[in-house]
């Protein structure tokens, strides 16, 4: 009996073991689509709606994929060539890749030709389609995960100029990616905001052409908190706790004709954005300090070409603008055509935000010693300013480390 048992426990492990493998297998196999711009929606849903027209169809089209992978768990989302019209926010859940094809447009719609409701300011919001209209469901790094938006060729995304308009809204999320886009025609929003983000790269994409907003410090990518207080962020399903964002790359992309490159202009007190890398880009024509650093810890600033950088009234902008650094490296950059090439210095919020104390720099030795090693061409100053007291500028209260001049 003992034989026969053991036989039947042997041929048993057998079976298993030839069967379990085509099950997982199966089991992580996630759907892909391809559309068009004239494709129909997903089994034609939503086609009937009394908002469904010229104006809305390629939101409606997209939407109706969206929520298909929503149900499935994920998959992929393919976008052929041709042109389309976002009129409202498309909502993007866990473990979706969006595909756009060369030749592939994204164009913010500015009608939606039906009174029910009126064009949003964002493309694509990261954040599960079931729970967009829910309150304070997303805390912390809680929220969608595995998300990639990746273009081919000619993608582009076009803002067309839209007012407050912003692209990309990425929050309490993990595990994103931005890739090989041309985002373009901004006006006092964004192209990428993205808050309480862990994980996230943002890489060979170009982002060009704004109209100056009316501080002219709207960036390209703004790296922010979802703070009530600061009033930057006004997501109602997120938290509102102020969770700073960990882990950026900002790598291999071009910025040219805009306000800001990247950067935050509010921060929240003792809340720091960790490990922001931003490397090996090109950044032109900027009407303000090209990178605002505020709050951001371990910081890593790297081999960035920063040119034509507006010289401000006092000869006074910068390449880089930095207040609440602490521990960063910026190194083997070049600054060429600009008044400043960089400035240190401690900074209050003023107006929403001010409720929050003073931020200052803390930088150590090896820090001052990277600085060094930075390049400036054609600039007003061939030095980096590190002012130590909050308001004050003068001599006796600031640091100047040499750069090399070209």
């Amino acid at each position: 009996m003992k034989l026969k048992q053991l036989a039947a426990f042997i041929a048993l492990l057998m079976i298993l073991s030839f069967t379990s493998p085509v099950h997982s297998v199966a089991a992580k196999t996630k759907p892909s689509y391809t559309i068009s711009p004239s494709s129909k929606t997903y089994k034609n849903l939503m086609m009937n709606f009394s908002t469904y027209n010229q104006y809305t169809k390629h939101y409606y089209l997209l939407r109706s994929y969206l929520e298909r992978l929503e149900k499935t768990g994920g998959g992929t989302l393919t976008l052929k060539k041709g042109t389309y019209t976002i009129s409202n926010t498309l909502y993007v859940p866990s473990n979706v890749t969006i595909k756009l094809q060369s030749g592939a447009k994204l164009v913010k719609g500015m009608k939606t030709g039906t009174r029910q409701f009126g064009p949003s300011s964002s493309i694509f919001q990261f954040v599960r389609p079931a729970y967009a209209y829910k309150k304070g469901v997303y805390g912390g790094y809680n929220g969608v995960k595995n998300v990639s938006i990746i273009g081919t060729g000619t993608a582009t995304i076009d803002m067309k100029y839209y007012k407050d308009g912003i692209a990309i809204i990425a929050g309490h999320n993990q595990n994103i990616k931005i890739q090989n886009i041309t985002f373009q025609n901004m006006y006092s929003g964004h192209f990428i905001e993205i808050d309480a983000t862990k994980n996230a790269t943002i890489s060979g994409n170009t982002f060009k052409n704004s109209k100056a907003s009316p501080n002219k410090n709207k960036e390209a990518i703004n790296i922010d908190t979802p703070d009530k207080l600061t009033k930057g962020w006004s997501q109602q399903w997120s938290k509102f706790d102020r969770t700073p964002n960990s882990l950026l790359l900002i790598s291999k992309n071009t910025f040219e004709n805009l306000d800001r490159a990247i950067g935050t202009h509010k921060y929240s007190g003792d809340k720091y954005h960790d490990r922001v890398t931003i490397k090996d880009n090109t950044i032109r024509n900027t009407r303000q300090d090209a990178i605002r650093l505020m709050n951001w810890s371990n910081a890593v600033i790297e081999n960035n070409l920063i040119k034509d950088v507006t010289r401000g009234p006092n000869n006074d902008y910068r390449g880089i603008l930095a207040s609440g650094a602490i521990n960063p490296t910026i190194r083997n950059n070049t600054f060429q055509n600009t008044a400043r090439p960089a400035q240190f210095f401690p900074w209050k919020n003023s107006g929403p935000g001010s409720e929050y104390s003073v931020t200052y720099n803390k930088l150590n030795k090896a820090n001052i010693e990277a600085f060094e090693t930075n390049i400036v061409r054609n600039n007003t100053e061939n030095f980096i300013r590190i002012n130590t007291v909050y308001g004050q500028f003068d001599h006796n209260t600031t640091q100047f480390v040499n750069l090399i001049a070209k």
